[in-house]
């Protein structure tokens, strides 16, 4: 997958936090609105506020998309995912509202998918909200089941998936 142009790669830094959380919260709020109840979407972005967020971010390998005049505009990353032997997990795939169905979204699961594979996990698990298993499937993933991720008081739709890396 080619990046669109004038996007950089960098790696996540600790001062990356508050950027990576307003990203975050506003590409979940706007691009997983019609597939979840706004009770959901409060819930979610609880998540992203909460102490232990950055502390996620910061385990999670995560590769951050830059434009040089409108700053971040996509993550994603990978954590090793123990409950399966040389399997990591891709997570923390969000991109900003006005660059989303670009390519950037499958543009940064590759990145984050070759970086796993390079550390030695070959294989690949995804939990993917519902409004991104579209995109996972074009990527190659395929389901496994569903299930929910519990935020707060509220469950999110979830479809969990895999693929092994090429």
């Amino acid at each position: 997958m080619r990046l669109p142009d004038n996007i950089c790669l960098t790696p996540y830094q600790p001062g990356d936090a508050d950027a990576v959380r307003m990203l975050h919260a506003l590409a979940f709020r706007a691009l997983a609105a019609g597939h979840h109840t706004p009770a959901q979407i409060a819930a979610h972005e609880a998540l992203i506020v909460a102490n232990d967020y950055a502390e996620d971010l910061a385990r999670s390998h995560l590769i951050l998309a830059r434009h040089p005049h409108e700053g971040l505009v996509a993550t994603a990353g990978w954590l090793e995912f123990p409950e399966r032997p040389q399997t990591a997990r891709i997570r923390k795939v969000f991109v900003h509202p006005g660059w989303a169905r670009r390519g950037l979204a499958s543009a940064l699961v590759r990145a984050a998918e070759a970086a796993a594979a390079q550390a030695g996990y070959p294989h690949l698990y995804v939990r993917a909200n519902i409004n991104a298993v579209p995109l996972y499937e074009r990527l190659g993933y395929r389901a496994e089941s569903r299930g929910v991720m519990p935020a707060g008081r509220e469950d999110l739709p979830v479809v969990y998936m895999s693929r092994r890396h090429d």
